[in-house]
């Protein structure tokens, strides 16, 4: 750039210069960006006052400010005796990383002078130990990685500060970051929180001690992922020597045990239910395979024969045997599995058996077969009932065998990097030929797993540890990828059967690789014989739980914390009318009317978070919705299950709209018999229950009352509809003691001390409220036989006829007012506990003259005593007016 002529004006000259340190600060600015180097520039006194932008990245800052104004001193060692050196000098320094690491850097420190005086420094950077760990990570990647990659369990290999410098495919799958963002990040990334700050002193006391506290085991630990997730994991760490560079480095292999932690958590509850189930019993009981091995005991074998259960477990059945049948036993097997002549299988029979101390008893031997499917797996189980007392020998005898032990060879120390890594794999491995199927290469994993040795697998082909119906298989899918180059194993997993030194299979899972070295293909190999065991016992148990839970007549639903449902049984999808599929991973509240579904997760939320009660543990009745939209009423029991630290809950449901139906059925039932036994005498109510037929019956002794309000038209005309609103017959009231065919019956007697107590209820009426005025009764009595029977067919009345009924209304008619005239026939059927007056004799129309009296008192007696209401106003006027009544 050619600068311009300067201005003559001093105020133009002055901002010309100006704008030309402006320019050449933005040109500075520009070119230090441009030229992708890490740089620092400080002051004299070494204060940062300039950084590029990846030098807070390189030293683990996040922002470029936290280091503006700091001494270069706190991310760079020993820097301020170089500032004042001459204008360039280059060396190796040290450096600070946030996480506390240190990184080995080269600087180069240059003065910026000024004409007049000396300036600011400006600092390169480079990181050395990361371009080394690139260099390590390039040239692993490029030997390895189509072998590593084909791994099952997540790969790392790290240096001596735990620095990653390789990852394997299953590393990124597992715990999330790419391979990018491991490489240069410490191991302790992927560590759990409670070991995670002590890692790195483990490293640290390894290398400055050579104590291979970790190197070379395999242990149990937490691992984290990027989400920040944990499981548990088994680790196995190796060094791995290396000739180009000054250290070694670390591989390890980690497999998830979150699986395996699972199912064998679930295998050991239920199976702490079977042995105490076996342990109950009061016989010594002994589980062995097909060589006489015992795997199972019970508590009462250790207390008859006095070995412990450890002592017992892997050892020979004939340890319990005198030394004349121990060498037998195991021909007896042998014969038996040969030719399946039962000898002594599903017999009882008496035997000898002997103890720990060498004492010898009688006992009964039962001993049959508990799985006769073949093969390696078959199980004989034997109970033994001892038949007399222990009794004291001079010697002991012990015949018992060593256990077989194997000990476990070291990790042969590996020259070659690849192959230290592989050995540490928990998997078998395969490097084989395309073209002749020829094994190149194995691991140790590979020589524990199917019993050759690696020189006996060098050279051989493949097929050697395949089945010959897989190997057949196999050599037709290489050729075909080999002429079509469609991978139809290449890249993927399977489960195939392979066959060990020995002959014997077992179920496998292997996935291949094509590595990227010309004509060879990789293969891992993970024996599942355990896997499978494991989930076959699963299966079955979950297969009996699930078929004793769709056993139930209620509805079941198992839900998370949430409210999501885990499981249902058979009779939720019949009684809501979801599928199984459409009920598991929805929440709880789908089954829940509107009105309840809203604060149904509120009540778990408050639960978990207070530990409160309010439902858990409880019956209570609420209101389900079915998938069509309907309701109906359940019982809902609720209970909490903590299965494995996890909580779930568990929530049986009874449609009760039968039990409700027929509880209403009833309750509409008592009403009706309420009502029926009100309006019908008690008799006549069992009858019309019974029979509904037509009821007319005739009775030879009952007592008539009729009762008429003097003036009651006349009064009625002045009052108003809503005072008088009792339905009479016209202005006469009837009452009537319970018909009977029994002359001796006390139903007059009734009837003439209600009369008595009717005119003291008027009076005290007319006493109480005389802002209604006074009214006067007029009351006559007659007794003798009559029809009564049933009206109607769906509102039942009951009614009488006859002459008594027509000579008490005559009685009243004719009567006093406030008096109570009654017929010569109930003078003599009240009996002498009244007193009556002759008023004499009268023309009764339709009878003609007849004598008639005035029931005027009757003596006190405590059980005839009757309690009319009294009250004020309407209340007791109404309470007079009835209809008809029976006494």
């Amino acid at each position: 750039m050619v600068p311009l002529a300067a201005p003559d004006d001093p105020n133009d000259r002055l901002q010309h210069f100006e704008e030309e340190v402006n320019y050449l600060s933005a040109l500075n600015d520009a070119i230090l960006r441009a030229s992708c180097q890490s740089l620092i520039v400080v002051d004299e006194a070494g204060f940062i006052c300039w950084l590029s932008e990846d030098i807070p990245n390189i030293f683990g800052y996040e922002q470029a400010e936290s280091l503006i104004n700091q001494n270069v001193g706190i991310i760079v060692q020993d820097l301020s005796s170089s500032l004042n050196l001459g204008d360039y000098s280059q060396r190796e320094a040290r450096g600070f990383h946030t996480d506390g690491g240190f990184l080995q850097l080269e600087v180069g420190i240059a003065a910026i002078r000024s004409a007049t005086k000396r300036g600011n420094v400006a600092i390169t950077i480079k990181h050395i130990t990361r371009l080394k760990k690139r260099r390590i990570s390039q040239r692993l990647r490029e030997s390895s990685a189509y072998i590593l990659d084909a791994a099952f369990d997540p790969m790392f290999c790290t240096d001596g500060e735990g620095v990653i410098i390789m990852v394997n495919q299953a590393a990124v799958k597992e715990f999330g970051w790419s391979e990018t963002e491991f490489i240069g990040q410490n191991v302790r990334i992927i560590v759990g929180a409670e070991h995670q700050d002590r890692h790195d002193s483990y490293m640290k006391h390894y290398v400055e001690s050579g104590i291979k506290k970790m190197i070379g085991k395999k242990r149990e630990v937490q691992a984290r992922r990027k989400d920040g997730t944990e499981f548990v994991a088994e680790l196995g760490l190796a060094e791995i020597p290396q000739r180009d560079f000054d250290e070694n480095i670390f591989c390890g292999f980690i497999h998830n045990l979150t699986k395996e932690k699972a199912a064998q958590a679930e295998i050991t509850a239920k199976q702490n239910l079977t042995s105490k189930i076996i342990d109950a019993s009061f016989d010594a009981l002994f589980v062995i395979n097909q060589r006489g091995i015992i795997q199972m005991i019970n508590d009462q074998s250790t207390k008859t024969l006095g070995w412990s259960r450890d002592e017992f477990i892997g050892q020979n059945i004939n340890m319990i045997m005198p030394e004349n049948h121990s060498a037998n036993h195991d021909s007896y097997l042998s014969r038996y599995l040969e030719t399946g002549t039962k000898n002594i299988m599903g017999k009882e029979r008496e035997v000898e058996a002997r103890r720990k101390d060498g004492s010898k008893f009688p006992c009964i031997l039962g001993i049959a077969e508990v799985n006769d499917k073949g093969g390696s797996d078959r199980l004989f189980c034997g109970f033994i009932r001892s038949l007399a007392h222990e009794k004291a020998l001079e010697r002991r005898v012990s015949d018992e065998e060593e256990r077989n032990l194997k000990n476990a060879k070291e990790m042969l120390e590996q020259k070659s990097t690849i192959l230290g890594i592989l050995d540490a794999s928990f998997d078998a491995l395969f490097v084989i030929t395309e073209e002749d199927r020829i094994i190149q290469m194995v691991n140790q994993k590979s020589c524990d797993l199917f019993g050759w040795k690696k020189e006996e697998f060098i050279g051989q082909n493949i097929t050697m540890i395949m089945t010959d119906d897989v190997a057949t298989h196999h050599d037709q899918y290489v050729e075909n990828y080999l002429a079509t180059g469609v991978k139809k194993m290449i890249g993927k997993q399977r489960e195939v059967v392979a066959k060990r030194k020995d002959g014997s299979t077992f179920p496998a899972a292997l996935g291949l690789a094509e590595p990227q070295a010309a004509g060879l293909i990789c293969g891992f190999i993970r024996d599942l014989t355990q896997e499978k065991a494991v989930k076959e016992k699963i299966t079955r148990e979950q297969l009996l739980t699930s078929k004793i839970i769709d056993a139930s007549f209620d509805g079941l639903f198992v839900i998370d914390h949430g409210g999501i449902i885990q499981r249902v049984n058979e009779a939720s999808c019949n009684v809501f009318g979801w599928s199984r599929e459409e009920f598991i991973g929805q929440n709880i509240k789908m089954i829940m009317p509107d009105g309840h579904a809203e604060n149904h997760d509120r009540y778990l939320s408050r639960y978990v978070q207070s530990g409160f009660k309010r439902m858990i543990g409880k019956e209570r009745e609420v209101e389900a919705r079915r998938r069509d939209g309907s309701t109906f009423p359940c019982i809902l029991g609720l209970s909490e299950v903590v299965t494995n630290g996890t909580t779930q809950f568990v929530g049986f449901v009874r449609d009760v709209t039968m039990q409700k139906s027929l509880l209403l059925a009833e309750a509409e039932r008592e009403a009706s018999d309420s009502l029926l036994f009100n309006i019908l005498p008690e008799h006549i109510a069992y009858r019309l229950k019974a029979d509904p037929s037509h009821i007319a019956d005739h009775y030879d002794n009952t007592t008539i009352l009729f009762a008429d309000i003097v003036g009651f038209t006349d009064r009625t005309s002045k009052m108003s509809p809503h005072d008088d609103k009792v339905k009479t017959i016209g202005d006469c009231y009837m009452i009537t003691s319970i018909p009977s065919h029994s002359l001796e019956h006390d139903g007059c007697a009734r009837v003439c001390r209600f009369a008595l107590d009717m005119l003291g209820a008027v009076r005290d009426f007319n006493n109480t409220c005389p802002q209604h005025g006074p009214i006067d009764f007029r009351v006559g009595i007659s007794t003798g036989s009559v029809v009564a029977g049933v009206v109607g067919t769906k509102r039942f009345l009951f009614d009488m006829w006859g002459d008594a009924v027509n000579v008490a209304a005559r009685m009243e008619q004719s009567g006093l007012a406030g008096q109570i005239q009654v017929t010569r026939s109930v003078v003599d059927s009240a009996g002498s506990d009244f007193t009556f007056e002759l008023r004499g004799t009268l023309s009764i129309k339709g009878k003609g003259p007849m004598e008639v009296y005035m029931l005027k008192h009757a003596k006190p007696n405590e059980k005839w005593r009757y309690s009319l209401k009294r009250s004020d106003g309407p209340k007791t006027r109404r309470a007079l007016r009835c209809k008809s009544s029976i006494i």
